[in-house]
């Protein structure tokens, strides 16, 4: 393998065939090239998808009542279903194993008032744990914590919009606003991630503190965040096992497709995973597709390059050359060109890839690259291709007989 005469007289027939050599191996390292750059792309593609549309509280599971649209349980259809706290409590209690966060979710769209300022904004209340569940960056101050939902204290965390129409770019930490017919502190200014106005313009307030005000115990909507490392058919699970229990609950029948449902993302997901295995399969197929060509174009320069040798191999053989060295040569000079020329298309996809982050984030590509994982794949995959390129002319070359050959003209 490292016989010193034998790469010797590898490069010289490389070298008798320079343009030849040069176009087959160009195929190889244009299939690589195309693979690993379309790759690496799918890769940004797909971490863009996943920043944008499936941020911090994507995997949530929001639980609600509906109207039924059966009669059950001595009840007519069309009566409205509301959960309340003790819902919640049953909730966590029977599945915390698999609760990272839970809130409930009490929203009011009330007047606010500040020093001659009025608007009318979406009040939610919400426990500690709800600013763990959605995409939001605390700007300064604090969120309001589990001393303020025990003493239902009239505390409020506002977005930055807020802070702009009513504060008039006051500083806000400490300043009461009027909301309905009472006053609240602001403890809070978030802000969120991807800049929504209509998500900066919420307040947010302890849910104690609403339910007192409006003497209820009702929780409109529930909303879970599943634990880390969950996959999609748990999280379905989840959310299918809350809801029935729910409508045992309430005396709902279970085969009521309202009354009591759940709203997650695992079907879009499943759907998202989808499009992108059938991107890699496409990746996969264009890239395999040239990889064959180009393996073939190898194959064929080595069955011109064995007729040409035709008479030298058989005065090896007559000299005693086995069939196996007459294969090892053939074969290791395929799998030299094949390996060559397809690190030159490995490295070149690589650094085009792992270069071009900045200016693909317009087109929600983010962080494009390729695992190592894939680059050693792909250097097997190399090997391989070098190997068949070879294995037949090599085979031809080995049963050539010496006599025939040295009549060959």
């Amino acid at each position: 393998m490292f016989d010193i005469d034998r790469w010797r007289e590898i490069w010289a027939s490389i070298s008798s065939n320079k343009l030849r050599t040069f176009l087959s191996g160009f195929t190889i390292s244009l299939a690589l090239f195309v693979f690993i750059v379309l790759f690496g792309m799918g890769n940004g593609l797909q971490n863009g998808f996943q920043q944008e549309f499936f941020k911090a509280g994507a995997m949530n599971i929001y639980v609600f009542g509906t109207r039924t649209s059966e009669p059950f349980g001595g009840f007519q259809k069309g009566r409205q279903i509301v959960l309340e706290n003790d819902d919640l409590d049953y909730i966590y209690e029977n599945y915390k194993e698999s609760i990272k966060y839970i809130s409930g979710e009490f929203d009011q769209a009330l007047p606010v008032k500040y020093a001659g300022e009025a608007g009318n904004y979406s009040i939610k209340g919400t426990n500690s744990d709800y600013f763990n569940m959605i995409d939001i960056e605390l700007v300064e101050g604090r969120f309001f914590n589990e001393k303020d939902l025990a003493n239902q204290n009239k505390t409020i965390v506002i977005g930055t919009m807020v802070v702009k129409d009513m504060l008039k770019g006051q500083e806000p930490i400490g300043k009461f606003l009027n909301i309905g017919t009472g006053m609240y502190e602001i403890v809070g200014v978030f802000r969120e991630r991807s800049d929504n106005d209509s998500e900066n313009r919420m307040i947010y307030a302890p849910i104690t503190t609403l339910q007192t005000i409006y003497a209820t115990r009702d929780v409109p909507t529930i909303s879970i965040t599943p634990n880390d490392g969950m996959a999609n058919s748990e999280i379905a699970e989840l959310s299918q096992n809350i809801v029935s229990n729910m409508k045992s609950r309430h005396s709902v029948s279970q085969t009521d497709q309202s009354g009591i449902r759940a709203w997650d993302s695992t079907q879009q997901m499943g759907s998202t995973n989808d499009f992108f295995a059938m991107l890699t399969v496409i990746v996969i197929f264009i890239g395999g597709g040239s990889l064959v060509a180009g393996i073939v174009s190898i194959g064929n320069i080595m069955v011109f390059s064995v007729k040409e040798r035709t008479k030298e191999i058989g005065i090896r053989k007559a000299l005693g050359a086995t069939p196996f060295s007459i294969i090892s040569l053939i074969m290791q000079e395929a799998i030299s060109i094949t390996l060559l020329f397809g690190a030159i298309g490995i490295i070149t996809a690589t650094l085009l890839v792992e270069n071009i982050n900045e200016g693909l984030v317009d087109y929600f590509i983010y962080d494009p690259g390729v695992e190592t994982s894939s680059l050693i794949f792909a250097c097997l995959v190399l090997f391989v291709a070098g190997f068949f390129a070879g294995f037949l002319p090599a085979r031809y070359a080995a049963k050539i007989k010496p006599i025939d050959a040295l009549r060959d003209e």
